[in-house]
């Protein structure tokens, strides 16, 4: 556990920031405070589920909060739950809320984030597809929290290595999460003794990733190959590369480009297992 200096409030909600916070854990650098989204209706039987964040805390005892709106109250809430002196960082990690000022503000040494992205490339909500599809190459950035959408100054980054690109979206995650989490374990004492200098970032450099919809997942099989390949590499799990054959949904799961051709290497019918793209071809 981190001592007195260090206690942090942490924000996040998906199991990107889980997998960070374990690594902070493997450190010895556990938050003091999560703060996650409200428990939601999920599967079939629509039940109450926790966040993956709030479930990952009270395994370990830690007290969380789930507001469904940052109001005055809750950071009224905020400021009772906090050490003797004040809380001395907060840090953010997919959060899914806009923190205003007085929030961010509030601790001393103010707020840091950790954004998937070699910032000021790919602000907004999906960089790590983001990258798959627009760039070759990426990283991780920890900002100093301001009011604009990952605006802040930089106060660490450093690339990821991949081996080939594009990589698919579950093997760069794993890396920007292993990388990311590193980085952050070394960033918070260094912050909190004031030893960073935080840099703006280029604001002509900057660009900005979309959120996808189910849609964007539809593939145009004489389109560009190696565009079609960002895609499928860059939406496994979601919204899930395909095409359409006879009003069937066909995933494709796997591929790769020979001799600047896009070769399907696996797919998976509507209402099928998995299967060799040579398999389906002789089914359909």
């Amino acid at each position: 556990m981190a001592n007195e200096q260090e206690q942090f409030i942490f924000f996040g909600t998906p199991q990107f920031a889980v997998d960070v916070l374990k690594i902070l854990e493997a450190n010895d650098r556990l938050p003091t405070l999560v703060v996650t989204a409200p428990d939601r209706p999920r599967g079939r039987g629509q039940k109450l589920q926790q966040s993956a964040i709030a479930s990952w805390a009270d395994k370990r005892g830690i007290p969380t909060l789930k507001p469904e709106k940052i109001t005055t109250d809750f950071i009224a809430n905020m400021k009772n739950q906090a050490p003797k002196g004040g809380w001395p960082l907060a840090v953010v990690i997919a959060y899914g809320h806009i923190l205003p000022a007085e929030l961010i503000y509030l601790p001393e040494h103010n707020t840091l984030n950790l954004h998937p992205s070699l910032l000021p490339k790919l602000r907004g909500p999906a960089p790590i597809r983001g990258a798959i599809l627009e760039e070759d190459k990426t990283g991780v950035s920890i900002i100093e929290l301001d009011e604009q959408m990952d605006h802040g100054p930089i106060v660490a980054q450093t690339s990821v290595a991949t081996e080939g690109w594009p990589p698919d979206y579950d093997q760069l995650k794993s890396r920007l999460t292993a990388v990311g989490g590193q980085l952050l374990t070394e960033t918070i004492p260094a912050w909190l003794a004031g030893s960073i200098t935080p840099r703006p970032q280029e604001e002509t450099e900057a660009t900005y990733s979309q959120k996808f919809s189910a849609a964007d997942g539809e593939i145009d099989l004489i389109a560009d190959p190696e565009a079609n390949l960002r895609k499928i590499r860059a939406f496994t799990g979601w919204p899930k590369a395909h095409f359409f054959k006879d009003s069937r949904r066909i995933l494709v799961t796997k591929a790769h480009l020979e001799e600047g051709e896009l070769v399907i290497d696996r797919v998976k019918p509507a209402g099928d297992e998995e299967m060799s793209y040579s398999a389906y071809q002789e089914k359909a």
